[in-house]
């Protein structure tokens, strides 16, 4: 009897230390100080934020080179992926981080982010199936030395911020810093908590995603709490210095009729795939929505829908998307399908300057605020993009949307009593 007790508390004790050890780090690109770093998240108290400060934290093991415009792989490591979550890209010209570090925003992806999976996908912390997805540095971007970090917000568990960092050289960008200014700042959550703080068992919606957002397709978007969500200094107390749009209770609109988009080719170059116009519209806010994309994909996994302009006919041998039933979580990820070139940043002028033009193409719907959630009917969502367009998403199983807020489905009172006089009879 002994041995038997003996044997399930070992047990548990592995899977624990499992657990532990198998968090998710960046393999790609290389990070700082890949020796040293661990797989934990960011204290709670956020003092070790930025880059997960320790001894040879900044030590380069690899220079990452990376010229502006072209897609680069963002790759994991380890197999405790806690349901996924949100995560973002971002750059600082600060080559040692630091509290007061200016974080900018290159990339977002709202759900699925490292993977698609419910739970923990291996409990070997050198597992190396996750999923992986496309970035790329925007045109514009000066030239020279960076840190890269990738920020990772998990769905399931304890309230956590993830953070690896990675040096990186900019090449084929521009002689100022005006797109890069103009990039929104990272979000900060959960360190500490008290300041702002992600809800479990939701995919935070960043309140300022920037101009490439990808969104998972099985994503349960949620608000992050707080009173310096969106407001502080990247400083690991909450929140981002740029002003964020504002969250509304966005109305509810009619799902539209079913559409299917076709592929475009943002590609820089002279020639055009058969079928593809010439000049075809770049669309500032790139949604991966049912995966709208901002780079090469794997036509398997995601469409590409564009939020502006007319959606042009599908290069020759261009494959349709699989059903809502493919995992982002099981497959290799995001990977190239074309030689196209993903198209360059194109920065607002203003956030007072946009204005809806009354038409959303690809099937998108028309919305007031840029970056809020929308309710289309009665089973999809979408996120509101800064040409005020929503690309529709089927929502996840058990929830629902209504004034602007994804939550789990309620049972009537009705249904409620059914089902309880069920199991008492």
């Amino acid at each position: 009897m002994l041995s038997k007790v003996f044997f399930a508390a070992a047990t548990a004790c592995g899977l624990f230390l499992s657990s532990v050890n198998a968090h998710m780090v960046i393999r790609s690109p290389v990070p700082y100080g890949a020796d040293s770093l661990n797989n934990s998240p960011l204290e709670p108290d956020g003092s070790d934020f930025p880059c997960k400060q320790r001894s040879g934290v900044y030590d380069v093991t690899t220079m990452n080179n990376m010229p502006v415009g072209v897609p680069q792989t963002l790759a994991f490591t380890g197999g405790a992926s806690h349901g996924g979550g949100s995560c973002q890209v971002s750059v600082t010209l600060d080559k040692a981080p630091t509290k007061d570090s200016d974080w900018k925003v290159i990339h977002s992806i709202i759900g699925g982010c490292p993977t698609n999976d419910t739970g923990n996908i291996s409990g070997d912390p050198k597992y190396e199936g996750a999923a992986t997805f496309d970035f790329s540095i925007p045109k514009g971007i000066p030239n020279g030395q960076y840190t890269l970090a990738w920020t990772w917000f998990n769905k399931v568990g304890n309230r956590e911020m993830y953070m690896n960092c990675a040096p990186i050289t900019v090449t084929g960008g521009a002689d100022n810093n005006d797109v890069l200014n103009s990039l929104p700042s990272m979000f900060v959550a959960n360190v500490p908590a008290d300041k702002c703080t992600t809800t479990e068992g939701t995919d935070v919606v960043f309140p300022d995603p920037g101009n490439s957002v990808e969104t998972g397709r099985s994503a349960n978007p949620g608000k992050p709490s707080g009173s310096a969500c969106g407001a502080s200094d990247s400083s690991g107390s909450g929140g981002s210095p740029a002003g964020p749009p504002a969250y509304s209770s966005a109305a509810s609109f009619a799902a539209p009729a079913s559409t299917q988009a076709t592929a475009p080719s943002y590609g820089t170059g002279s020639s055009s795939p058969t079928g593809a116009p010439a000049n075809p519209a770049k669309p500032p806010f790139p949604f991966r929505g049912a995966g709208v994309v901002n780079g090469g994909v794997s036509a398997s996994t995601f469409q590409i829908i564009p939020t502006a302009g007319p959606a042009p006919a599908a290069p020759t041998g261009a494959t349709s998307p699989s059903s809502d039933t493919a995992s982002e979580g099981s497959d290799s990820g995001n990977t190239d399908a074309g030689s196209s070139a993903p198209p360059s940043y194109q920065a607002p002028s203003s956030a007072n300057s946009i204005t809806s033009s009354g038409s959303c193409s690809g099937g998108a719907v028309t919305c007031p605020t840029p970056g809020s959630v929308v309710c289309i009917g009665n089973s999809q969502w979408g996120l509101c993009d800064i040409n005020n367009c929503a690309v529709p998403m089927a929502l996840a199983a058990g929830t629902s949307c209504a004034a602007g807020v994804v939550s789990k489905r309620h049972l009537g009172r009705h249904q409620r009593s059914h089902l309880h006089h069920g199991r008492t009879t």
